[in-house]
């Protein structure tokens, strides 16, 4: 059943959360009779879902209308708009009772902070030198004096390769569409600045919806598609809005529907929402008409159906996904809960207490051959963790030569739109512009030369080695588990699951570590609840790997080697400056060799890092499986703890706690049906 609106989706998401708030008091009053059962979790997981907005991320180059489209969805002239590359800092735009914008700053620092910063800002850092910076509120009417790059206004080229503290700015404005939960995101321009471009890159992975910004009549220019292809579909973003922006520029008016279907057919292949992700709009018009009033000239500008899209998008996939995310593994914890957990403690309460004992005492051996397990796959998941360390480095190394060798070629092909000049009083100009092109088409090829490398060559041979890694640890975790069941059906009697997939086991035991992360939808798609815990557990480190991978990749091998090569020749620049092409040569001559040389500078330890931060995040998901099989453990003896608490006490007092325990498997019941109900609905 769709999801009607975005009030009934603040229903479901209310009443989701109420059986959160139901079923942690229920794990609470187990934990009550002695067991060790993780419910932070479910607290944890009900924050997650009051503040899991939509976020929905823009994206484009400079001066293709990004902040006034952004401003035309929003209804109003919030974000400053500006014909020159500005944008430096990323702008969060979501609902507020009230005009408020925060500034958060980056943590750490950036080595090299901008000097251009205001004073009031520079004794603000100054009281926390050597400790996170809090955020600051600041003057909305004076948001341009820290979103703007610092080098606006000045030619000085040492100072544009700087970077500003601040990480982002928050800014909550009372606005319709942010009332429903979505967080609006604008991002610097594509082509400003390698670094600034990584920092539009690191919220890629955070989106639920990518709009892709063009300006007419030149639309999907190929850096543009580029960027597309090597950035945004390569982390798994497939459906994508692509909006070309000022389809009213495009003259004569009769020729516009031509212009609408040869842009349709060339972009329709790029997102899986084919044409009906593909807009043509007048955002200014929209926003004049908006600010007017004025509905019928609204209805003209495209912006009706484009926010129609989007927010159906929003609803019935996204925040589908969402909502079922959430539900799907906690009904497993439930289950787990009700038919594994209770079940055999009420079997053991039953029981008495000298035979108990002595069942415990000739099941014990199996709960050690369960830990000794779990600490084999601890031990081989580390080892692993080396080699892989191992394999990246060496493979990132190969990569690294390759794009140093193939540098040459790359700046000897490289086509120039800006030149330099003999006029005296343009040269500083020219000269900026100049490199300003040179670092942004450098920045191009290293993105996509990486990756490139990243969809043929490191996603294979990371495959290849999680498949390993799976038949090497399968067996191991499938002893473990056959060992835990036998050890509760040699002590409580209780029957082995049967119903119970190892994933919903491993889930179950987990649950605040995969709820509404990349692994749970991959799981989800891939194996199914009937897949035993050996591919369960170990497809956890093998499903997230892309955006990691992405995430690590060393683009500021452009970023900051380019920038550093063009502050070291900058200076004398001028001195050989004869104008037009001779000098151009010389400078890309000049280029060439520094830049070829600060990259065989930083090799080795580019290729550490990038090895190191792949290994710490795969690391880190191999390390929730770990958490599983401790979890099981404690929980038995917790369970072991408990009886003997209890073996001198009253049948009276036995009875009693019985009694809670099948009110705590009714309570649970109650909370599975409702969100059985709920799932239903949504889906």
């Amino acid at each position: 059943m769709p999801i009607a609106n975005f009030e009934d989706m603040r229903r479901k998401k209310d009443a989701i959360i109420n059986q959160f708030v139901e079923l942690s008091k229920q794990v609470d009053i187990l934990n009550g009779l002695g067991l060790d059962i993780e419910g932070q979790v479910l607290i944890e997981l009900k924050t997650k879902l009051e503040k899991d907005n939509f976020k929905v991320l823009v994206i484009g180059e400079f001066k293709n209308g990004k902040s006034t489209f952004i401003n035309s969805m929003l209804g109003n002239e919030i974000l400053p708009a500006y014909p020159t590359p500005c944008t430096a800092v990323i702008n969060e735009v979501k609902y507020g009772e009230k005009k408020k914008a925060t500034l958060f700053f980056k943590n750490p620092l950036p080595d090299n902070v901008s000097e251009k910063i205001l004073d009031t800002i520079k004794q603000y850092m100054k009281q926390y030198e050597g400790r996170e910076i809090p955020p600051i509120e600041i003057d909305v009417s004076q948001l341009v004096k820290y979103v703007a790059i610092p080098n606006k206004y000045t030619n000085d080229q040492a100072e544009s390769i700087r970077e500003l503290p601040y990480s982002k700015v928050e800014l909550e404005y009372p606005i319709d569409i942010c009332r429903d939960g979505i967080e609006v995101i604008d991002s610097p321009g594509l082509n400003e600045n390698g670094v600034r471009t990584k920092v539009t890159e690191e919220y890629l992975d955070q989106a639920d919806a990518i709009l892709f910004v063009f300006k007419c009549p030149k639309v999907g220019g190929k850096s543009e598609m580029e960027y597309v292809e090597n950035q945004i579909k390569t982390r798994g973003h497939k459906d994508i809005f692509f909006v070309c922006n000022g389809i009213n520029l495009v003259l004569p008016e009769e020729e516009r529907p031509d212009f609408i279907e040869y842009y349709q057919d060339m972009l329709e292949s790029q997102t899986a929402l084919g044409r009906d992700g593909i807009f043509f709009v007048n955002a200014l018009g929209a926003l004049q008409a908006k600010k007017a009033r004025d509905s019928q000239k609204l209805k003209n500008t495209g912006m009706l159906e484009f926010e129609n899209a989007l927010s159906e998008y929003l609803r019935n996939n996204k925040g589908k996904t969402k909502l079922l995310q959430v539900i799907d593994p906690s009904l497993s914890y439930i289950k787990v809960l009700r038919k594994q957990h209770i079940a055999s403690y009420i079997s053991l309460l039953n029981q008495d207490v000298a035979d108990l004992q002595k069942r415990i005492r000739e099941a014990m051996p199996k709960l050690e051959i369960a830990e000794d397990r779990k600490d084999i796959v601890e031990q081989k998941i580390e080892l692993a963790m080396e080699d892989l360390k191992k394999i990246v480095k060496e493979a990132m190394d190969a990569q690294y030569g390759s794009i140093i060798a193939n540098i040459p070629t790359a700046i000897d092909k490289m086509e120039i739109d800006n030149y330099m000049t003999v006029n005296p009083f343009k040269q500083k100009e020219k000269k900026v512009a100049l490199e300003n092109e040179v670092i942004s088409k450098l920045d191009s090829y290293v993105h996509s030369e990486m990756s490139t490398w990243i969809k043929l060559e490191l996603n294979k041979l990371i495959e290849e080695f999680v498949a390993k890694l799976q038949k090497d640890i399968g067996s191991d975790i499938d002893l473990f588990y056959e060992n835990i069941d036998e050890f509760r059906y040699v002590v409580s009697g209780v029957e082995k699951p049967k119903d119970i997939s190892g994933f919903e086991r491993v889930s179950a035991t987990i649950l605040g570590t995969i709820v509404g992360g990349p692994a749970y939808g991959a799981l989800g798609a891939s194996l199914g609840f009937g897949e035993i815990v050996k591919r369960s557990a170990i497809t956890l480190g093998a499903t997230f790997t892309a955006g990691v991978i992405l995430a690590f990749t060393p683009i500021g091998i452009a970023a900051i080697t380019t920038a550093a090569s063009v502050a070291t020749i900058g200076a004398g620049i001028l001195q050989i400056a004869t104008g037009g092409k001779a000098l151009t040569d010389k400078y890309k001559k000049q280029l060439k060799d520094n830049f070829i040389s600060k990259m065989k500078e930083t090799r080795e330890e580019s290729c550490v890092n990038y090895a190191t931060g792949i290994v710490s995040d795969v690391k880190g998901k191999y390390q929730d499986v770990i958490t599983a099989l401790d979890n099981e453990i404690a929980i038995e003896k917790s369970k072991i703890t408990s009886l003997e608490e209890d073996k001198d006490k009253s049948d009276v007092d036995r009875t009693k706690k019985l009694g809670i325990l099948k009110n705590v498997g009714e309570s649970l019941g109650d909370i599975e049906e409702t969100l059985n109900t709920l799932a239903k609905e949504i889906e």
